[in-house]
């Protein structure tokens, strides 16, 4: 969020410190690349789901019609990262096609808190889709609402970016972040960061209103460091703990990865099963030399033992960067061909809602399913090679457990299953 010779200004609201962030203004990425993005946006959400929308057509804005959607609303509060142990979580709404970062508790859909005289609408350009007054001489609102609430944790900073408000200045309408109740305002600037910092609040109501018939949420077109939000909002949580936790911090705890290992049955058998238990870091195979099994890709991630909570997992280094770990296996035996395949993976239950992916790719790098977080499942394809990826999208955590359990999990299990080799017809 850094920018050449940035302006801070400082304001005070009882014990809320609020610092804007100014940007020097550059032409934005041409329109062209803004409908390739959205289009893989989309495709994206096909594979892996997780996105919501706010009751839009797929074709919404796109279609070279006039066009406008009714918003509906919804009474509970969105959740800012605070059912996990995050210390960073970013949620999105992006106009053009409607889409919402992450859906509610219950996986429906996020819609607004208040909406009053607004709509979505086109004027039939492509991806030119903005919200403005139903009512041309009456004033409109939308309001979306936050939970600031967790267990252990407290925001420390939030930092709040709206594109495509310009059109609010001059009395035009207003922009802003309140804390608590509409009376704890904050004007939100136009396409810059609004930072907040130790809110000491529940509840944050992020919205704008209308006074002047003007077409808010546009896409900007000139904005410096909207590569990552095109139009819309964003609101970045940067989570701390309210409790003081000793912890053991590894991230090299797999040196040497880049390696496949290669899985084959005792002699005389057709059967062989590959696990990894991360507790201890024990594998049920070794090299043929003896040697630990090692991992394929191993990127931003870390081991954590909290022995204040006693527990170990795995989370992402840096909060705000993705990182992942794969696992990749050889199934190749001279004479014989594979029948099936079966995978289970337990302890990345908090990849659900858009929190990472867990997927198994064979023989190539695009023929992927995704892993159930939950259960086993089957490969029959004659499968030769495999890998098992999971990247953390956000600062979840991934095979929590116990410190002292005992017990012989099996985080990462693959059974696999050789037959004869098929006499050719």
């Amino acid at each position: 969020m850094s920018s050449q010779n940035p302006v801070y200004s400082p304001l005070s609201l009882g014990e809320t410190n609020i610092s804007q962030q100014k940007h020097p203004s550059k032409k934005s990425t041409a329109l062209a690349l803004v409908g390739t993005l959205v289009i893989f946006s989309t495709v994206s959400l096909a594979i892996f789901g997780g996105f919501s929308n706010d009751d839009s057509d797929d074709n919404f804005g796109i279609a070279h019609v006039p066009y406008h959607k009714t918003l509906t609303t919804q009474n509970e509060s969105i959740q800012l990262g605070n059912r996990f142990k995050n210390r960073y979580f970013e949620f999105k709404y992006e106009i053009v096609r409607g889409n919402y970062s992450h859906t509610n508790e219950d996986e429906l859909a996020v819609k607004p808190f208040i909406v009053r005289n607004i709509e979505r609408h086109s004027d039939g350009e492509p991806y030119d889709v903005y919200l403005h007054k139903i009512k041309p001489d009456e004033e409109g609102m939308i309001y979306w609402k936050f939970n600031l609430k967790a267990t252990d944790k407290v925001v420390k900073t939030l930092v709040i970016r709206m594109i495509g408000i310009n059109q609010t200045l001059n009395e035009g309408g207003k922009a802003e972040a309140c804390l608590e109740t509409f009376e704890n305002c904050l004007e939100a600037p136009a396409n810059q960061d609004l930072t907040i910092d130790m809110p000491r609040a529940d509840t944050l109501f992020l919205g704008v209103k209308l006074y002047k018939n003007i077409k808010v949420f546009r896409y900007a077109e000139e904005c410096m460091g909207c590569e990552e939000l095109e139009s819309g909002f964003s609101v970045k949580a940067y989570w701390v703990s309210t409790q003081d936790h000793l912890l053991n911090i590894s991230s090299t705890f797999h040196d040497d990865s880049g390696r496949v290992f290669a899985l084959s049955p005792k002699t005389g058998e057709n059967y062989a099963k590959f696990t990894y238990n991360f507790i201890n870091n024990l594998y049920s195979h070794t090299e043929p030399d003896g040697s630990p099994v090692r991992l394929f890709d191993f990127n931003g991630l870390e081991r954590v033992e909290d022995y204040t909570e006693n527990t170990v997992f795995l989370r992402r280094k840096n909060p705000k960067e993705k990182g992942n770990i794969r696992w990749a296996l050889n199934l190749r035996i001279d004479g014989k061909y594979v029948e099936k395949v079966v995978i289970g993976i337990i302890g990345i239950e908090e990849i659900a809602n858009r929190g990472g992916t867990a997927r198994a790719c064979w023989n190539v790098l695009y023929n992927c399913i995704d892993i159930p977080i939950d259960g086993t499942f089957t490969l029959q394809n004659n499968v030769v090679d495999l890998s098992l990826d999971i990247e953390l999208d956000e600062d979840i955590q991934i095979f929590r457990t116990k410190l002292d359990d005992e017990g012989s999990l099996e985080n990462v299990s693959v059974e696999v299953y050789w037959r004869g080799q098929r006499e050719n017809n």
